[in-house]
């Protein structure tokens, strides 16, 4: 049991898992009243593979993506980074995360100019505030930070769109807010 303080309570957390401190991390968090944090500042951990995270990194370019915002996804059981655009989907009220070469590269950019597939296709991204309320489009530059967010296909296109020395296992489980903090691409 993990002793944890919310407000002025104490309660207990029975979690028997090496990723207490990611959860027990996140309550704090929350209850400290900081999820309130712009996305190009906000740090995630998948909740039940602490090691799988996520950053929006604001983009500096003459043709930057939609939202001026790339995502970079960080496998740390393998170092592998994958790099994302965050879309709206239109008039379908969907949001996707299209993937892109290394968003941080000399020359990077963020269209799909040459009509080659991205590195791993698209893949569904739903993002909710702390009480789960889904999130109606993709977080925007200097906006706020989803609590939450879920890509319900990673598994599949870390697993399936790789060749099989470069695959990735993640858990399908939500990322969540775990800190804030400032960094940007260039």
């Amino acid at each position: 049991m993990i002793p944890a303080q919310i407000g002025s309570s104490m309660i207990l957390l029975g979690f028997q898992s090496a990723d207490y401190t990611v959860i027990a991390s996140f309550l704090t968090f929350a209850a400290a009243g900081l999820q309130r944090c712009s996305i190009e500042h906000a740090h995630y951990a998948l909740r039940t593979q602490s090691s799988v995270t996520a950053d929006f990194y604001e983009v500096e370019r003459s043709r930057p993506p939609p939202g001026n915002l790339v995502m970079r996804m960080h496998i740390g059981e393998t170092g592998r980074t994958y790099w994302w655009i965050p879309i709206d989907g239109g008039s379908n009220l969907q949001q996707y995360l299209a993937s892109t070469p290394t968003g941080s590269a000399p020359g990077w950019e963020s269209r799909n100019s040459s009509g080659q597939p991205r590195p791993l296709g698209e893949v569904d991204f739903i993002a909710t505030d702390a009480g789960y309320k889904l999130w109606k489009s993709v977080p925007k530059l200097h906006g706020p930070a989803p609590a939450h967010f879920l890509i319900p296909d990673l598994r599949e296109a870390l697993w399936y769109r790789t060749s099989g020395d470069q695959r990735d296992y993640t858990a399908r489980q939500f990322f969540d807010l775990v800190s804030c903090s400032r960094h940007k691409v260039k």
